[in-house]
């Protein structure tokens, strides 16, 4: 796990944080992708209970993998509480945008499901930095 951008006070810049480019990676960690890609293939599409169980899954399983990979950071290294729930969120976004019977469960087409993965590239690492900005200046 990388953690955002921490902050020594107010008056100076970022340190430690990633290009946007490299930033979407961080929210869904490695072993929620390796968790839910052979499930939902092996699921397909005619097992939808099985497949929101298995997104809950993902979802709870990505939210506390990265709470317990922070709590090894030092504290100002930990990420901003905002962080989790872009990491849901993300999480969301890339199943919808490379799963078809996840983008066929919510009645999008894989094309749709393309433009909510790129929406989410593009979004989710600016309202991360947002996010961190904001708090800062509340410090």
């Amino acid at each position: 796990m990388v953690p955002p951008a921490r902050f020594r006070n107010a008056q100076e810049e970022a340190i430690g944080g990633d290009q946007f480019s490299v930033r979407l990676a961080k929210y869904v960690p490695a072993e929620t992708l390796a968790f839910f890609v052979p499930v939902a293939a092996a699921l397909g599409a005619e097992h939808n209970k099985m497949l929101v169980a298995a997104l809950v899954v993902g979802l709870v399983g990505t939210v506390l993998y990265l709470w317990l990979a922070a709590q090894r950071a030092e504290p100002d290294e930990r990420p901003l509480p905002h962080f989790y729930f872009l990491a849901a969120a993300a999480y969301l976004c890339w199943t919808v945008g490379t799963s078809p019977n996840v983008a066929a469960l919510i009645q999008l087409n894989a094309t749709v499901g393309g433009v909510v993965l790129t929406g989410a590239v593009f979004l989710v690492p600016m309202l991360d930095e947002v996010g961190n900005r904001l708090l800062r200046q509340s410090t």
